[in-house]
């Protein structure tokens, strides 16, 4: 008896949780939203099913996604965010896994996604739908679709990018790419039996998906690690001199120097909304002593911490607006010859290990296509961040610049290609 009423609570408990799922697969697939409430939007007052955006924290989603599409990462925009005082809905400040949650969220183009994974209580993230249901919302986007396809390319082309780590001694691993199917080129040893019968040991860099997954994915594609990494060096050794690259570099850098005015507009305003709403709780609390003396003692320690609070944004405030008035850097062609100097000075002395962390520093990648002789070519892009032009500008040494912008932390980043 007690066995076939467990058995019958069983069943009911699963009826219950299907019907539970259907109703809310159904709401899904009407455009309704369903469970905690996305940065960037509000309920509609006196309306359970209707979102409003919040105009204040759709700024900061538009700045993650504009700032992911020019090539920021995940921990230099969360640091940028918590830096300026932002925090995410429920309050704490953003963090890596915050920020991909936005940037993958299809809801900030004006779609739902549901049951994205199955049995959550059971197998958490393996339990990953492959097919969820996407409908479109009855909520307004934040994000434009441009926007949007040009963040999800970029997250799927890093996602691809091999862990590059600056051990051992092939220069351009991973830096590389197949002239086929895109993919992150490694390097492997051959050895050539001469005429003489003597060995000789020759490096090669092929393409990682063939290497990995066969012939049937990609091809060798496989060119002379030597004759490529003199190519490298010897073109970097030229573009110190290459008035073309010059001229590129100086428009680029002038233009991503001029001060961001909307952003310190915004900044400004949210700081000030931030003073508002210390300055009414402290007003409260004077008014509290007010009419009940004998709570002053109690009272007191948190006004002098809201007192604080008011000068450190109040001095915020005088700084963003010092920096709205501040003149932005020009840089001309001497100032970013100087630079790149500083940066490439005695590059072909370098141990190998030093060259390699260089490469990886200042080198996006390197392409190689063929002409129409069949010839091979190679196309070297180079990555210049902005804030180590600011910072060798001013004089840093080149050694801790580049310790302190490692890849995690690129903010505005220049992309030249030379041939």
């Amino acid at each position: 008896m007690l066995q076939i009423l467990a058995s019958f609570a069983e069943f009911e408990r699963n009826t219950i949780v299907e019907n539970v799922y259907n109703g809310q697969r159904q709401r899904a697939i009407e455009g309704y939203y369903q469970g905690n409430l996305p940065l960037g939007y509000d309920k509609v007052p006196d309306s359970k099913k209707e979102l409003m955006i919040n105009q204040h924290e759709a700024n900061i989603v538009k700045y993650i996604f504009e700032s992911y599409a020019k090539g920021h990462g995940y921990r230099k925009i969360a640091n940028a965010l918590n830096h300026k005082g932002y925090v995410t809905k429920k309050g704490k400040p953003f963090s890596i896994s915050s920020i991909t949650y936005i940037i993958s969220n299809p809801f900030y183009i004006g779609k739902i996604q549901f049951a994205k994974y199955r049995q959550w209580s059971d197998k958490r993230r393996k339990g990953l739908n492959e097919e969820p249901i996407i409908a479109d919302g009855k909520h307004a986007p934040i994000i434009d679709r441009n926007l949007w396809d040009k963040v999800q390319f970029k997250r799927k082309e890093s996602r691809k990018k091999p862990q590059v780590h600056g051990k051992g001694t092939n220069l351009l691993t991973g830096i590389v790419k197949c002239p086929k199917c895109g993919a992150a080129m490694a390097a492997s040893n051959t050895t050539n039996i001469l005429k003489d019968g003597t060995k000789k040991r020759i490096r090669y860099y092929s393409c990682s998906n063939f290497r990995n997954k066969g012939s049937k994915v990609c091809s060798a594609n496989s060119v002379r690690a030597d004759v490529l990494e003199k190519y490298v060096m010897d073109q970097i050794l030229e573009i110190i001199k290459s008035k073309k690259v010059l001229k590129q570099l100086v428009e680029k850098v002038n233009e991503q120097s001029q001060i961001d005015v909307s952003s310190l507009n915004h900044d400004i305003a949210y700081k000030q909304s931030q003073y508002e709403e210390i300055k009414a709780k402290m007003h409260t609390l004077t008014k509290t002593i007010e009419d009940s003396p004998d709570l002053d003692s109690v009272l007191k320690p948190t006004i002098l911490s809201y007192q604080d609070e008011l000068n450190q944004i109040n001095n915020q405030i005088h700084q963003l607006e010092r920096d709205k008035q501040a003149e932005a850097p020009h840089y001309d062609a001497d100032m970013i010859a100087n630079i790149l100097q500083t940066i490439f000075k005695d590059i072909d002395k370098l141990e190998k290990s030093q060259l390699k962390s260089l490469y990886l520093t200042v080198i996006d990648r390197i392409d190689i296509r063929k002409d129409e002789h069949h010839k091979k070519q190679f196309y070297v892009t180079l990555k210049l961040n902005h804030d180590i032009i600011k910072q060798l500008f001013n004089n840093h040494p080149l050694d801790e610049v580049l310790l302190s912008t490692s890849s995690l932390f690129l903010s505005q980043t220049l992309y030249i290609t030379i041939e």
